[in-house]
């Protein structure tokens, strides 16, 4: 893929405030960005259909000057390959949802995390087993998603701070990154058909936070 301590801290609100730079009135504007993300890929093979199926879950909360942002977004990719009769016949189709915060619970540690949400997915037509017939992108249906998330790997972390002049402003950039590689296992349902039956072939979780300042001549 196709994407604390941390503690996932949410960061103080954008504020602009007055400062003295080298005798110079000056101002600055406070941004900041907090994420937390995981995806998992599972596959399936039932009666010469292999189906591929990638989840991508994202929590972000976003301050500016102008006020603040919190939201999930969800997506999901479904690859299914029919090798019955005498061609192939693949179809690949993806869906999204967007909605408020809290549906997505991920520990600071990223040892554990969990989501419940239905991603609607257009394009084609689940029948019986969840195979696909391609349709047009009008016609939709509806996936089930309950995973639980269990990390399995070390965690890693790194962080990094950058100053570079922009116009007559001055950039300050600070950035903290978490992630931990992961087993995801739970229920991907397309019908009555989990897709997500045998636990993902990989998957991961990951925080990110950052600010800007930008500082300029008032």
């Amino acid at each position: 893929m196709k994407y604390p301590s941390l503690g996932f801290a949410l960061l103080i609100a954008g504020l602009a405030i007055a400062v003295q730079v080298d005798n110079v009135n000056a101002s600055s504007s406070y941004t900041s960005e907090a994420t937390k993300e995981a995806y998992a890929t599972f596959e399936s093979r039932s009666g010469g259909i292999t189906t591929s199926v990638e989840i991508n879950v994202q929590e972000v909360e976003r301050t500016t000057p102008e006020g603040s942002e919190h939201g999930l977004h969800a997506g999901i990719e479904i690859i299914q390959e029919d090798s019955r009769g005498k061609h192939d016949r693949m179809i690949n189709v993806a869906g999204s949802m967007d909605t408020e915060a809290g549906a997505f619970v991920l520990d600071p540690d990223l040892t554990s995390g969990k989501i419940a949400t239905v991603i609607p997915v257009c394009g084609a037509r689940a029948g019986h087993d969840a195979r696909l017939k391609q349709r047009p992108f009008e016609d939709c249906f509806d996936v089930q998603v309950s995973l639980e998330w269990v990390g399995t790997g070390e965690l890693y972390a790194s962080s990094g701070e950058d100053q570079y002049p922009a116009a007559a402003c001055m950039i300050h950039v600070t950035s903290e990154f978490e992630t931990r590689t992961a087993h995801a296992t739970g229920t991907v349902l397309v019908g009555k058909t989990n897709l997500a039956a045998a636990g993902s072939l990989s998957s991961m979780a990951s925080t990110y936070a950052g600010t800007t300042t930008a500082t300029c001549p008032d």
